[in-house]
């Protein structure tokens, strides 16, 4: 009878019926010798029924709950968070076994202190919605692994499924901020479609969890290669590298973001080393080769590729990445027969069509390279996204710098990712000594948002590559 009187207490969340599952699970044989959890039990829900929950901070706990002088620093004692943790635990541990038939269910949300109340009808509703969004996550994040523009697409389509289903999961928007991060460097849409994005997605996962590594990832990568912020993107990499350290993720990135656009080639290669020796990340393998291009390290792209690629996610990237090294090494005929053989299997690859039409203009054969670039740029008049930058690589090869100067100044204005990369790229050295593309470098390297009247120094990356 007593159980049933409860029942149409909790069918209305009363402070009454709260306070009432709060005995019940404090005289349960679970919380009976655990004076502190206890008292952590009380003091939240509390203070959440009196209308306090904005105060329930790692410092309120401290001082109030456990006690700790007015100097107590949460930085240095982690003693709440770990505390909050084994609540977290037995909490679960009592709802699975003597509590398993309780109307109205208490819960803390990972990351938070802020206690949650929902009647088990409600719970039951809520585990199936969270069980569908771990299945869309789940699909989405196989699929972010297959790295092609479709599977991009279909992935993000599953972390928006995820997000709908359940908002409150921070892997959801996690998930999502890096396939548009991932969408935004591959030049695969429009930069101001999928940059800000990454920026929304990565903020709603870090006030969902603070420790969020991939929250400030994605921050970083925002402020990187859309802002051009590059102190705010250092700051974000190494909160990413410091909150996941077996992760390989905020290595790569890092070095790929940060490191290697300001010319800091050795360093850049040394996370990129750490990286390829914790848990992988997405695109590792291609950025590793990127970086060695990009670092003039040409010959070390071709041994690390001796392997077959074909098949494998980026199998086109990785191609051609081999070809733009033999091409500054001197040996066009080879990467004229990769670029060949890699666009006829992708022949809607805008970068392996800016390659072949670069390698065609410089090997002498400009008819056959203005005919493919007459095909791309008529499906940019046609709608599609054909990112400036490989048009710009295109131009210059065909020595038509200043349509090479004008795409790029596009590129610069629509702050397409690879921008960052304009001195490494070793395919616009005939454009190195022109006012303007000294110009379009310094834009980015020099932006007021980053240092307000104090301008940063441009970083020389043609002599800095050389000390790598």
């Amino acid at each position: 009878m007593k159980r049933h009187e409860d029942e149409e207490i909790f069918n209305e969340l009363s402070p009454e019926a709260v306070q009432n599952q709060v005995e019940r699970i404090l005289s349960s044989e679970k919380f009976a010798r655990s004076k502190r959890l206890r008292s952590l039990l009380r003091f939240t829900v509390q203070q959440t029924l009196q209308g306090h929950a904005d105060t329930l901070k790692e410092y309120v706990i401290g001082t109030e709950v456990l006690k700790k002088p007015d100097s107590y620093d949460p930085r240095r004692d982690s003693l709440v968070r770990v505390l909050a943790s084994r609540l977290r635990v037995k909490l679960k541990e009592y709802y699975n076994d003597g509590g398993s038939d309780d109307p109205l269910v208490i819960e803390f949300p990972k990351g938070k202190y802020v206690p949650r109340f929902q009647r088990r009808e409600q719970l039951q509703t809520e585990m199936e919605k969270k069980l569908r969004a771990r299945n869309a996550s789940s699909q989405g994040k196989f699929l972010l692994t297959r790295l092609s523009e479709q599977t991009l697409a279909e992935a993000a389509h599953h972390f928006e499924e995820a997000i709908e289903a359940d908002p409150s999961w921070p892997a959801a928007h996690e998930g999502l901020a890096m396939v548009r991060a991932i969408q935004g460097f591959l030049g695969l849409r429009r930069p101001r479609e999928v940059w800000p994005q990454v920026r929304t997605q990565s903020e709603a996962a870090l006030h969902l969890d603070e420790m969020s590594a991939e929250a400030h990832l994605g921050l970083g990568l925002f402020a990187a290669f859309y802002e051009w912020r590059w102190r705010e993107a250092e700051s974000h990499f190494q909160k990413a590298i410091e909150r996941d350290w077996y992760s390989g993720g905020g290595h790569l990135w890092h070095a790929l973001g940060s490191l290697l656009p300001l010319g800091k080639t050795a360093e850049a290669h040394e996370e990129l080393m750490k990286a390829r020796e914790l848990a992988p990340a997405p695109f590792l393998d291609e950025g590793c080769a990127l970086a060695l291009y990009l670092s003039g390290r040409y010959e070390e792209v071709l041994n690390r590729e001796e392997r077959r690629w074909a098949g494998r996610p980026m199998a086109a990237f990785t191609e051609w990445t081999r070809a733009c090294a033999l091409v500054q090494l001197g040996r066009k005929d080879e990467a004229l027969a990769i670029l060949q053989r890699a666009y006829s299997e992708a022949p809607r690859d805008a970068r392996l069509a800016a390659a072949l039409v670069y390698l065609y203009g410089i090997a002498g054969q400009a008819d056959r390279g203005r005919e493919i670039l007459k095909g791309v740029e008529a499906r940019r008049e046609q709608g599609e996204w054909i990112p400036n930058y490989t048009l710009a690589v295109a131009h210059t090869g065909l020595g038509d710098h200043p349509e090479a100067l004008a795409a790029i100044q596009d590129a610069v204005r629509d702050r397409e990712a690879w921008v960052v990369y304009l001195q490494l790229d070793a395919r616009f050295r005939p454009l190195h000594d022109n006012p303007k593309f000294a110009g379009f470098v310094r834009r980015v390297f020099m932006t007021e948002q980053e240092s307000g009247s104090e301008q940063n120094e441009t970083p020389n990356l043609v002599e800095r590559r050389s000390e790598a």
